[in-house]
């Protein structure tokens, strides 16, 4: 389990620093490469209006078969001063992480990541839990379209994504990105893409 969690941590670093998108304004599908750096290093990236303890609570009352366990702050000297990093474990290969803002812990990029196993039978339980959990992020962040919408969006997202590195896609206010990892990881993350975006309501 040591093992998975230190890959869990090594991909997640590699994900937030080198493969979320530095624009914040597209409209458009996104198919390119891994850049430089993530959106939400750059000054002034926009935030969500919701901290992860108050997003876990509205999550969790509305998705008591998908629980989000509480996000422990990782330590280290990959991520910028202002933001902090904290990731929650679903299962042995299926983590969520969040960057945050240091203080107000108000979300700008909430990720999920899934680790490759070597076991087909739990590889495939395990797609199948992290697209129910993509499908409950997407309602809960998206809360105007139906679950049945969410995910029909979350399965042209995968679909659209197969075999590209990294493919992002933009709804309303929000940018949905999957980044296919080398390892035969796969990320998923959710960020805002305008200033003063307002989380959803009860």
């Amino acid at each position: 389990m040591k093992m998975d969690v230190n890959k869990f941590l090594v991909i997640t670093l590699v994900a937030s620093n080198t493969g979320l998108p530095l624009v914040t304004h597209a409209d458009t599908s996104k198919t390119t490469g891994p850049i430089a750096q993530a959106a939400y290093l750059m000054p002034n990236a926009p935030s969500f209006d919701e901290t992860i303890p108050r997003f876990r609570e509205k999550y969790n009352r509305r998705n008591p078969a998908l629980p989000l366990h509480e996000y422990r702050v990782i330590t280290g000297k990959d991520i910028y001063l202002p933001l902090t990093r904290a990731a929650s474990k679903i299962n042995e290969k299926l983590y969520s992480s969040a960057v945050l803002e240091r203080g107000s812990e108000k979300i700008k990029s909430l990720q999920l990541t899934l680790l490759s196993s070597e076991n087909e039978t739990e590889t495939q339980k395990n797609q199948i839990l992290t697209e129910q959990y993509m499908i409950a992020l997407m309602h809960h962040f998206n809360p105007t379209l139906s679950q049945e919408q969410s995910k029909e969006n979350i399965d042209n997202l995968l679909k659209n994504s197969k075999k590209l590195p990294f493919f992002s896609h933009n709804i309303g206010a929000i940018r949905y990105i999957v980044i296919n990892g080398s390892e035969k990881t796969l990320t998923f993350a959710i960020e805002p893409i305008k200033l003063s975006l307002s989380g959803p309501e009860n």
